[in-house]
């Protein structure tokens, strides 16, 4: 049996209408990926952060690099450290990125992806992305 690889099939920086700060991205694929799935690289710069938005499939997430933030609305920002695994559940209104003073990347895979792209919502407001800093405070 051979060994089978990924291919690059897009990349690029992704636009400040889903996000705040500089974060690139490569989307992924293979003949061996699940059919109605994709895979893609995010890297976030420090500061840099999604908006708020809600999944219309299930993502799960690998953390790569650096240290992150997650939140889910309602809920305390989540710290997120490399080599760490979470899953973010559809309908679920939620943003992440990187820390102020870290990079974070992550590799995710996105399943049922004829579901559609999800919502995409508000900027995520400095006052709400700085509520982070007591986490890293802890």
């Amino acid at each position: 049996m051979a060994t089978k690889y990924s291919t690059v099939t897009e990349e690029g920086k992704i636009p400040s209408t889903y996000m705040t700060g500089d974060v690139s991205y490569k989307k992924q694929t293979s003949d061996i990926h699940p059919q109605n799935t994709t895979i893609k690289n995010v890297a976030f710069e420090e500061g840099a952060r999604s908006n708020w938005h809600i999944n219309s499939s299930l993502h799960l997430f690998i953390a790569t690099e650096g240290t992150g933030y997650y939140q889910e609305r309602g809920s305390a920002i989540q710290l997120i450290q490399k080599g760490q695994v979470f899953t973010v559940l559809p309908g679920v209104e939620h943003w992440y990125g990187a820390t102020p003073t870290s990079k974070f990347a992550y590799i995710t895979i996105i399943t049922e992806i004829d579901k559609g792209k999800g919502i995409w919502l508000e900027s995520v407001t400095d006052e709400e992305y700085l509520k982070g800093t007591e986490v890293l405070s802890r």
